[in-house]
């Protein structure tokens, strides 16, 4: 009776979110694959990558459903075994495990103890090495293959580096044309950035090199508006895709994901449906697109809310801050990441403090606006209390211009960015951190730091091989806490990977200086010293 009652009552939320979506796909008939997010469907609605692929797949392929970690296992801290409950697609309602092909989307490290709940709490093994031939195919790609994929190795079939618009179709056709489940990897593991997972216990193949799509493939767009996410009712839509900067600590910086592709603005905003009442920009610089003002306005003045997923404190203008006030933007968000003018140079940022004290003056002059959000980072390399007291300086000075809240986050390493392989500055030392901005703000700055100790657990996984994804199933069976993590990573062997630097090693290959991984510098000298 309980799983009864369960069940009807997951099928009544399916029910009640379907019928707020417009553009939804696939209700009309079956679907081999079913596109799964470890994160609740408020998060994944929400990506633009899982919405692409899975209109893809729809209207180019051989149909997909959708299915999402329920709300419930979100917590990070959670007992499990949770109670089982039937994780159904929203366009079959039926039990994800009996789909041919699962999909995963994965954004970041964390996001891997959604992926153990998920195919666990469905029934499906979630060693890849322990499916058998009824078991769902799990191909799994998403923005964490460009920095670290080797944590899902243990948990996929098929692993998709990089950008997946191609190869996930490509993929699945292998998959579901093959005469079995073990032939069906096989083929879609030999397509170009694509490996097998670890199928056969302790076998690992290389990682492969990210994949980018070509301009002509350009712009991702979602197919479902909805209330029921972060962006509430928001289309989204790419105006570009990539970086052309180097900040140091970014995996989206410069040739490592391809470069910046620009789309003429006319792109974008013949894609925008009539049913959207918000259109969200999405990029990893979108400000830097030349035109942005032009394309913010004609959002803007066909009546629709706008927003935009990154702003640079050095493109602001007049302008820009007029239009977006007009589609509903109340507070502007920029981030600055390092701390100090010694910062931002160490890590490359080109941001300076006059960039910061000027948009404070363009958001207080507006007079639309209630105040200024600034992203910063503590624990970059070499940084010292000095840096943390000069942020204090400049943040009370540009509260004496306009209210500002501070939301800070803690440096965590990546591969393939220059600062692989630097330390994690610490929980305590953070924490700490933390303490004398509060005291020397004194109340006069919102300041809203993210936990420091998840951080850590970000970095743990940021910085291993595939025993990082063992060592995470044994924290979320232990309950997922903080302890249960740090416990999990105590009982492995040192970590002798070499740095993995990304598009600066793609450059000293073409001077014929390459090294191998395991020989290249642990501490890498892109990193300045602290100056006197």
């Amino acid at each position: 009776m309980g799983n009864q009652t369960t069940q009807a009552s997951s099928r009544a939320l399916i029910e009640a979110r379907l019928s707020h979506e417009r553009g939804t796909l696939g209700l009309d008939g079956t679907a081999p694959v079913c596109m799964v997010y470890p994160s609740p469907y408020r998060v994944g609605m929400s990506s633009l990558g899982f919405q692409t692929l899975y209109r893809l797949l729809n209207l180019h392929g051989p149909g997909a459903h959708r299915a999402f970690l329920p709300d419930g296992w979100e917590p990070a801290a959670l007992p499990w075994p949770q109670p089982r409950v039937p994780i159904l697609s929203y366009e079959g309602r039926r039990p994800v495990s009996a789909y041919p092909v699962l999909a995963m989307s994965v954004a970041y490290e964390l996001e891997i103890a959604g992926v153990i709940r998920l195919l666990e709490g469905a029934g499906i093994p979630v060693l890849a090495c322990e499916r058998g031939p009824r078991d769902p195919v799990v191909v799994a790609g998403g923005p964490l293959t460009n920095s670290n994929p080797s944590v899902l190795l243990p948990f996929v079939d098929v692993l998709i580096a990089g950008e997946g618009e191609e190869l996930l179709p490509q993929a699945v056709d292998r998959l579901l044309s093959a005469g079995s489940r073990e032939a069906g990897i096989e083929a879609a593991g030999s397509l170009p950035h694509t490996i097998r997972g670890e199928v056969v216990p302790g076998l690992l193949e290389p990682l492969p090199t990210m994949a980018t799509v070509a301009r002509e493939h350009l712009p991702a767009f979602s197919a479902i508006t909805t209330p029921h996410t972060e962006l509430r009712d928001m289309f989204l839509v790419e105006p570009e895709r990539g970086c052309s900067r180097r900040c140091t600590f970014c995996v989206m910086r410069g040739a490592t994901t391809g470069g910046m592709r620009l789309l003429d603005v006319e792109t974008p905003l013949s894609l925008v449906p009539e049913h959207a009442k918000r259109v969200g920009l999405v990029g990893a610089a979108v400000t830097d697109h030349p035109r942005l003002a032009e394309l913010v306005a004609r959002v803007v003045q066909t009546g629709r809310g706008i927003g935009i997923s990154s702003l640079r404190a050095d493109r602001l203008s007049p302008e820009l801050l007029d239009q977006l006030a007009r589609g509903g933007y109340r507070q502007i968000t920029v981030a600055s990441d390092g701390i100090s003018e010694r910062m931002r140079t160490v890590l490359h940022r080109k941001i300076h403090a006059d960039d910061l004290r000027r948009a404070a003056r363009l958001v207080a002059e507006h007079g639309g606006y209630r105040g200024l959000k600034l992203y910063q980072m503590i624990g970059a390399p070499t940084e010292t209390d000095d840096d943390v007291d000069e942020l204090v300086e400049l943040s009370r000075e540009l509260s004496g211009i306009v209210p500002l809240t501070l939301t800070i986050s803690t440096f965590v390493a990546k591969r393939n960015t220059p600062l692989d392989r630097q330390p994690f500055v610490g929980v305590k030392a953070a924490d700490a951190r933390l303490r004398r901005l509060r005291r020397g703000l004194q109340g006069r700055v919102d300041l809203r730091p993210q936990s420091p100790r998840w951080a850590h657990v970000e970095y743990l996984l940021a910085q291993r091989g595939p025993e990082a994804g063992r060592a995470a199933l044994r924290a979320v069976h232990a309950g997922g806490r903080y302890r249960d993590w740090v416990q999990a990573f105590e009982s492995l062997p040192p970590n002798e990977r070499g740095p993995v630097f990304g598009d600066e090693d793609r450059r000293s290959r073409r001077k014929g200086k390459a090294a191998s991984i395991d020989d290249r510098p642990r501490t890498l000298p892109i990193v300045d010293e602290p100056r006197s």
